[in-house]
């Protein structure tokens, strides 16, 4: 019998929680909207939302840091004609006067190698070869 009373009791107290809950959650609700409605009457444009919060178009591109993340293309470098291992591009070259191609040497400083690229032939092939042929 002990253990009903138990259950009996703990129900009792999340009821009287939920209703402290609410009880607490209208007086707050009332402020909250005579404050609105206070801002509003001095021309500024609030509104009162309940919801989860939603993240700004913004705040997706920069994962909340502040910086914008930029998704670097896997295409060869205008100026050096070829790929690397991390990807670089044309911004790389934004301190050579005139540009050129990195030398090897260069990559190497930079953390950089090079990647030979697949003709476009070959991925075409490739792409073609594995189609059912009934």
């Amino acid at each position: 019998m002990e253990k009903n009373s138990v259950l009996d009791q703990l129900k009792a107290l999340d009821e009287q929680r939920a209703k402290l809950l609410d009880g607490a959650k209208g007086e707050a609700l009332e402020q909250a909207e005579k404050a609105v409605v206070e801002l509003n009457e001095l021309g500024f444009d609030y509104r009162l939302v309940e919801g989860p919060q939603t993240r700004s178009r913004r705040a997706a591109q920069t994962d909340g840091t502040g910086e914008v993340r930029r998704q670097q293309r896997d295409i060869p470098c205008p100026v050096c004609h070829f790929k690397t291992q991390p990807l670089h591009n044309g911004r790389a070259h934004r301190t050579q006067q005139p540009k050129k191609p990195f030398t090897a040497e260069e990559l190497k400083e930079r953390g950089l190698e090079r990647v030979e690229s697949q003709p476009q032939s070959t991925v075409e092939q490739t792409a073609g070869s594995n189609r059912n042929v009934s």
